[in-house]
This record gives C-alpha cells, structure tokens and sequence, in this order.
C-alpha cells in the first residue's frame, strides 16, 4: 500500500511539474479526424490526459481486486485455518506435558488437517495413544506420518521400535531396527534400542555379538557398557549352566576376559563352569594371573578346589599368597587342600588348624575331619565332624 501511494505522489509531483512549465509555455494540441478538428489548449490537454489516466488505472485496480476476490477469500480462510492449526497444535502439546492424553490426541490430530508441520502433528498424537494404551491407533498415526514424509521413514520406524519395547514386543522392534544395525557404533539411541531388545530376548548370543560396535560408539557411557558388559557376561554362564556345560565357557573367557575379572560373582561363576568342563589348568592360571593384580578371597577358595596335575607348583604359588594375607582363612584353607593332594598330610593339617584360628568354617572342619578320618584319627574325625555341623546349624 506505501509502494503504490509513493509512486502516486511521484507521478503527482511530475505532472504538476508539466503543467507548470505549460503554462509558462502556452500552446495548442490539435487532433483532426476527417472534416473534424479540435484544439485544445496544451495546459487543459495535459490535465484531461492524466485524469483520463487516473481513471483508467483506477478502474482497472477495481476490475483486479474483482476477480481476484474469490482467491483472496480463500488464501484468508486457509491462513485463519493454519492460525487455529498452529494453535490446536500448541495446546495439544501443552495437554501432552501435562498427562491428558486424550484431549492431547484430538487436539494434535486437529492440527494437522491445515498445516505443514502434519507429521509432527501425528508423531505426537501417536506418542499420545501409546501413553493412553491405545497401540493400534498409535500405530496408525504413525502411518499418517509416515506417508507425509517418506524421507523420515528410517527415523520413524526407530521411534516404532521404541514403542514396541516400552510395550514388551521385543521381536517386532527389532523386526524395525533391522535395517539401522550399522549405525550401532554411531548412534547411541540406536544402539540402546537394540540392547533392551536382546535384553528383553535374553538373547545375551546376540548381545554379545553387537559389543565390539558398542565400544565403538562415543556416545555410550563407559559405565552403561560396563554394567551391559556384565549383564551379558552373567547371561552367557547363565546359558552354560542351564545348557549342563555343553557350551565352551573358554569363548566367553576370551571376550570378557577384562570384566570378568572385574568382577566377583562373575569371576567365581566362570571358574565355577571351567572346574565343572574339566578345564582346571586354565582355571589355575586365570586365577593366578587376577590375584597377582587384585586379591579376591573368592578366587583363592575355588583356587583350592582345582585338580591340577602338579599341585606341588600350585603350593608355592599359595604359599607365597599367605605370606601377604596371612589373616584370610581361604588362604590357609586351599593349602590345606593343597598339601592333601600333594599327599603331605602333616602340612595339610597344619594348615587347616590355621584357617580355623582366623575363621571357623564348617567346610574347613569338613576338610579336617576328611583327613583324620584318612589317617584312622577317629575320635578327631568325630570331634571336627561335630564341630562342622554345630557351626553350620547356627550358620543356617
């Protein structure tokens, strides 16, 4: 409207300009048509051209704003629509916040009706019925959004397999992240979908699979792929177990070695299953090599219960651990058994009576009275026996 108005006053200021100079200028325009002529003078001529002018722009602006009146109308009514869209939408979102799913649902999916952003609108009002329990109609909005934007189909169908878990369908998410498996060591969301799917699965196979690609991935927390770590390492020997050792516990061992050892429930389980394989020199030198580094009671205990071809080299090796804890009873308790295997009985009774002094337990008076028994020490062998049990009832 300014534009127009300018070049009015513009043309305003020229003309006047022209009619000034006329009149100090006076002159005739002479029009002859036929036997017709007409003279004007030249200052009355200019002032009849421009309202001549005047009035045809004038009626050709009113004839254009005629025609186009219908189009107007309705670019003004889809813009009053895509106003109220924009303010369903933000109500609707602001319901979504607050819990109120339903009215969060319909407002949403009214906004969408008259405004680009319709794929926004129906991702939320999808999230809205999963809230709501509502998962067929979730899935449909999803739809929606997916036929509004083709390109964001890979992205929607993550959000789908979110869904899906937050449901308990591990199959069908994964079903969705099938085709975003190579971008676990670049997408953390991603890579997480895919754990709480294996996880829900108790597929820990599968699990342990994909965590060379999760160390690749800088946007895991070191703690988070530490406790999956061990939440995989725990399913696998879970397996072994269930599976009566039917599976090789080594493989396990050499891909988790680190966290394994890290870790004292695990570190036991496995050396456990290595035991229950007949694996017990690798047995021995794994817990040689971990109590070297961090002392762990735990793996001193089953170290006394593996049946090594040499058990006088596994003596010194305890031998020499005594002499830096010489206040742990499993200590003193696995050179017991030790030296029994070595046939030194003298030495195996010494020490057992040493375990007892730092801590009594029933299967050290078990491992004592075994002994008396074998040396025909029956009254010993009944006294510890005795003693085992008593302590083992006020254990239990």
């Amino acid at each position: 409207m300014l534009r127009t108005l300018l070049i009015f006053i513009f043309f305003l200021i020229v003309f006047a300009g022209i009619v000034l100079f006329l009149i100090q200028a006076p002159g005739y325009a002479s029009f002859n048509y036929g036997d017709l002529t007409i003279e004007l003078p030249l200052v009355k001529f200019a002032i009849g051209l421009f309202i001549v002018f005047v009035v045809f722009y004038l009626s050709l602006r009113v004839i254009s704003h005629l025609f186009s009146a219908p189009k107007r109308i309705q670019v003004a009514a889809l813009r009053r629509k895509q106003h109220k869209a924009i303010r369903d939408t933000k109500e609707g979102l602001t319901k979504f916040i607050l819990g109120d799913w339903e009215q969060s649902e319909k407002l949403l999916l009214r906004g969408a009706d008259n405004t680009d952003t319709a794929c926004i609108n129906y991702i939320w009002a999808a999230r809205a019925a999963h809230q709501a329990g509502e998962y067929e109609t979730r899935d449909h909005y999803l739809g929606m959004a997916k036929k509004c934007t083709p390109e964001a189909h890979s992205a929607l169908n993550v959000l789908q397999a979110e869904h899906f878990l937050d449901q308990g369908l591990p199959e069908r998410a994964l079903a969705c992240l099938n085709q975003q498996s190579n971008e676990i060591r670049s997408n953390s969301k991603i890579a997480n979908l895919f754990v709480n799917a294996y996880v829900q699965l108790n597929d820990w196979k599968k699990l342990s699979e994909i965590i060379p690609n999760l160390k690749k991935n800088k946007g895991l927390n070191k703690q988070v792929l530490t406790e999956i770590q061990k939440q995989t390492v725990r399913g696998l020997l879970r397996i072994c177990k269930d599976k009566r050792n039917s599976e090789n516990v080594e493989n396990i061992g050499s891909q988790f070695k680190d966290v394994i050892l890290a870790n004292s429930e695990l570190a036991v389980t496995y050396i456990e299953l290595l035991r229950a394989q007949g694996k017990h020199q690798t047995a021995e030198t794994l817990i040689a090599n971990a109590l070297d580094s961090n002392w762990n009671t735990e793996l001193v205990h089953q170290y006394g219960l593996l049946q090594l071809d040499d058990p006088n080299h596994a003596l010194n090796k305890a031998e020499q651990w005594a002499q830096q804890h010489d206040d742990d009873a499993n200590v003193f308790l696995t050179l017991g058994r030790l030296c029994k295997r070595a046939q030194l009985w003298g030495k195996a009774k010494s020490y057992y009576e040493s375990s007892l002094s730092r801590k009594p337990l029933p299967e050290t008076y078990a491992e004592l009275a075994a002994l008396h028994e074998h040396l025909d020490e029956l009254d010993d062998a009944h006294r510890c026996a005795k003693k085992g049990l008593k302590l083992a009832t006020q254990t239990v």
